[in-house]
């Protein structure tokens, strides 16, 4: 492992996953650049005070990019999907892969989603479906960064984000903290497979220091596997009052495969856990229960769901 001092453009400095992993690099004492639409932000801020290096601009805008990545020799790319537009993140991907390899970018470390396993598996992943299209644009971003000539790549696919439950992220799941219930089509025993953004980021930057070792391999991550009932028992126990898991019938996802563009990704997280070798993953790094993570985020848990007292 080398203690050589590198310089890393993070993506998604401001969100989880990035914000994680600027903060890991930092205490490698890693130089990090990103880029920030508002710089006057408190994200922006933060970051400012961990010492990143910030140029202001969005994702579109080349010029920024390019000023951001020079100087850089690593870059973890974390990019969001538009709904109204699919294939934009691949497009995002190959002008950032061009500006990156010109600019003298060695190593790429690359998250996208875990479904990307399964979009070649029609029993999985209906053809033609919102989630088909969603996770052909992210394997549209990992092919432009297989194709960008650097020296190494990594691809980490993350499963079902535990933060999904939490403040900001919470509105994709907004059932849960309203109602007390969530609306699933999994099954009663499939698992769920659920990954902390502070574990992608340890990955990330294990990937970063053994650059080598981990060129060219796809990784499925996970944190922990629970079912539905065991995930909202363990959320109940914190905020103190019971939440319920309500399971769809096949009826009811047949009657909503029209109407909701959702529906099959949620079929889809069936199968997560078959993508990913817990074994192999906690030998990497140690791997953080969901009990452990919604105790390092109880302040967050008790704001989502509106507890009172600490």
């Amino acid at each position: 492992m080398s203690l050589q001092t590198h310089t890393v453009f993070v993506f998604s400095a401001t969100g989880s996953q990035g914000g994680a992993l600027v903060r890991q690099l930092r205490s490698l004492n890693w130089n990090v650049h990103a880029t920030v639409r508002n710089p006057d932000s408190p994200g922006a801020l933060a970051l400012k005070a961990a010492g990143v290096h910030i140029t202001q601009g969005d994702w579109d805008n080349i010029e920024a990019l390019t000023l951001g990545i020079t100087g850089c020799d690593k870059l973890f790319l974390c990019l969001h999907p538009y709904l109204n537009d699919l294939d934009r993140e691949r497009q995002q991907a190959e002008k950032v892969v061009k500006i990156a390899k010109a600019a003298g970018v060695k190593q790429v470390v690359c998250s996208t989603s875990l479904g990307v396993f399964m979009l070649d598996t029609s029993v999985y992943i209906a053809p033609g479906s919102f989630m088909a299209g969603h996770l052909a644009s992210k394997r549209g971003v990992e092919e432009a960064v297989r194709a960008g000539g650097f020296e190494n790549w990594t691809l980490l696919r993350p499963a079902f984000f535990m933060a999904n439950f939490l403040e900001p992220k919470v509105y994709r799941y907004p059932e849960v903290r309203d109602k007390g219930t969530w609306t699933t089509a999994m099954t009663t025993d499939s698992q769920l497979a659920l990954i902390d953004h502070v574990d992608i980021a340890k990955f990330a930057t294990i990937a970063f220091q053994n650059a080598s070792s981990f060129h060219g391999k796809s990784i499925g991550l996970a944190s922990e596997l629970l079912t539905i009932e065991q995930t909202l028992d363990q959320i109940a126990e914190v905020i103190e009052r019971p939440l319920k898991a309500v399971f769809m019938t096949d009826e009811e996802l047949e009657a909503q495969k029209e109407s909701n563009v959702f529906t099959n990704s949620q079929v889809s997280m069936r199968y997560m856990s078959e993508y990913v070798d817990m074994e192999e993953l906690a030998k990497i790094v140690p791997l953080t229960t969901f009990k452990e993570f919604l105790s390092r985020e109880r302040e967050v848990v008790k704001t989502t769901y509106r507890c009172g007292g600490t």
